[in-house]
């Protein structure tokens, strides 16, 4: 695979964080202080089109991998999908200038909507990693690709959506918000359009081991699949303390340091942060190993977060360097989780014999969105407990709760997935031996 295929396809995960940092990091700001919904119907949507999300992920990895066309089974949804994944977006980021029921209702329609369209894309681009090439440190160099494009794209919106906000909307946060989202929609389309031009399928061999399994069996061989089951539980634990941190990060800067535009600073140091730093834990992992990058990066993550809660000197400058120790850890883990999914499929293709990648993306992504939508959800609960109320000012009792929620629950959830980390057994000695058995099933098959 030329290199600068590589990079044309981790390139597209700029344009999805385009809509993931849009929805992740502003989005419930976008509800709680903006259409000023309550802090737990705001919880409640989150959690509502998350799960929604995550259902469909695995169905949709199911339909995805039994599709079958000219330009291959993955392709085709990222070209088709891009127009109303574009238009979801903008519908999810508009005022319908209504109140209370039919407001919380509109929120939910569209979130779940826009959800439901992300899947269409998202799992086949995901799954593409997997069937584009067999070689673990290609899969390396592909999940730094993404990262840093991903990065890039976070970075972009975290940086300027505030900003644009402003500029857009002149004093009116809601039309600032609608015409952000009608630019983020319009940039992301390009990206989608070159994906497909510059990607591939390699054409599947026709023997019945790499012939898609039937649901039942493919998830009955997940059961055997130990480094899956590992990194199932460590990423739904990962997702869970970083929804925590990035949600609550806005009002901590609103209403503790009393810099609502220095959250946008701040979360782009962090993003620009693991766009830099992605590159050497790729270098560090050639030379070490997959589960040392990751158990480091979240170990970093956890004292950042810690240091983050007992900082005495709240200001901007020095929280932000705090969070960009904290993109340091990020970015080990981000780039461990996409370089060790492809090889746990691998892996239960040599216990089971059953491979099934879109399967395993699918799940893997129910993860993410499910643990997602429970940290919104508890989230809304959390300020209520606080005493959060959009748009006054906070007592200290509810600023310090609020650094508690940013902070301790995340170092909570990074300490549990670091413990199952360390017991990930994949190491490059081990997926190579998987990698010469199964090309010795694909020859004996083929000669058969």
């Amino acid at each position: 695979m030329p290199r600068w295929r590589r990079i044309s396809y981790g390139f597209g995960d700029f344009g999805f964080n385009l809509y993931w940092s849009s929805a992740s990091l502003f989005l419930l700001y976008f509800y709680t202080d903006v259409l000023g919904l309550p802090n737990q119907t705001a919880g409640f949507i989150f959690l509502i089109a998350m799960v929604w999300d995550g259902i469909t992920d695995p169905v949709m990895g199911y339909i995805a991998e039994r599709t079958r066309t000219r330009w291959g089974s993955y392709r085709p949804y990222i070209l088709l999908g891009a127009v109303p994944l574009a238009v979801t977006l903008v519908l999810m980021f508009s005022d319908p200038g209504t109140e209370g029921m039919a407001l919380a209702l509109y929120a939910g329609a569209t979130h779940v909507l826009f959800r439901t369209i992300y899947t269409i894309l998202s799992i086949p681009f995901s799954s593409l990693s997997a069937r584009m090439t067999r070689s673990s440190s290609v899969r390396n160099e592909l999940a730094a690709y993404r990262m840093i494009a991903a990065t890039l794209g976070g970075l972009f919106v975290a940086f300027f959506t505030l900003r644009l906000v402003a500029y857009f909307g002149e004093g009116d946060a809601a039309t600032g918000f609608y015409w952000t989202a009608m630019l983020y929609a319009a940039l992301s389309l390009p990206v989608f359009l070159f994906v497909f031009l510059t990607t591939r399928e390699p054409e599947q061999p026709v023997h019945s081991e790499t012939r898609p399994a039937s649901l039942i069996s493919a998830l009955a061989a997940l059961k055997a699949n130990r480094p899956f089951l590992l990194v199932f539980g460590a990423t739904m634990l990962g997702m869970a303390g970083s929804v925590l941190t990035s949600k609550t990060l806005i009002y901590y800067f609103k209403y503790t340091l009393g810099d609502e535009l220095a959250s946008g600073t701040a979360l782009a140091v962090m993003t620009g942060g693991m766009a830099l730093f992605v590159p050497i834990w790729a270098v560090i992992t050639a030379k070490t190993s997959k589960r040392f990058v990751w158990s480091t990066g979240t170990a970093i993550s956890v004292v950042a977060s810690l240091a983050l809660y007992f900082n005495p000197v709240e200001t901007v400058p020095v929280v932000t360097i705090l969070f960009a120790v904290m993109a340091l850890g990020s970015a080990a883990g981000y780039l461990s989780f996409w370089s060790t999914l492809p090889d746990t499929v691998e892996f239960g293709q040599w216990r089971t014999g059953v491979r099934s990648e879109s399967l395993v993306f699918g799940l893997m992504s129910f993860a993410q969105k499910v643990s997602f939508g429970l940290a919104a959800a508890l989230l809304g609960v959390l300020l209520d407990l606080v005493g959060y109320r959009a748009n006054v000012e906070q007592s200290a009792e509810t600023m310090d709760g609020i650094k508690a929620i940013m902070t301790l629950l995340p170092a909570l959830f990074g300490i549990c997935a670091f413990l199952l980390i360390r017991a990930y057994p994949i190491d490059a000695r081990l997926h190579g031996r998987i990698g010469r058995v199964l090309e010795r099933r694909d020859r004996r098959a083929s000669n058969a």
